[in-house]
């Protein structure tokens, strides 16, 4: 992450660790996260993230996908 944060894991592993540091998420579900990950990207980043998928782990990856696109995290 560009704040120094390491995350390693499959995409669903990163989310939910992601999910984990985070404050005032903890009773969203994955899907929930992910589009509050979404909405606060562009509310404070100025940054549109494309996130679709039918599966939690579909989501997960395009939101991993997009935030390494975007530049607000890098790979390791």
């Amino acid at each position: 992450m560009r704040d120094g944060r390491v995350f390693q894991g499959t995409p669903v592993q990163i989310v939910r660790a992601m999910q984990d540091i985070a404050f005032g998420v903890e009773r969203l579900s994955l899907p929930e996260y992910i589009d509050w990950v979404v909405a606060n990207a562009q509310r404070v980043e100025a940054v549109a993230l494309r996130v679709r998928g039918e599966t939690d782990e579909a989501k997960a990856t395009a939101l991993v996908e997009e935030m390494l696109r975007e530049g607000l995290a890098t790979r390791g």
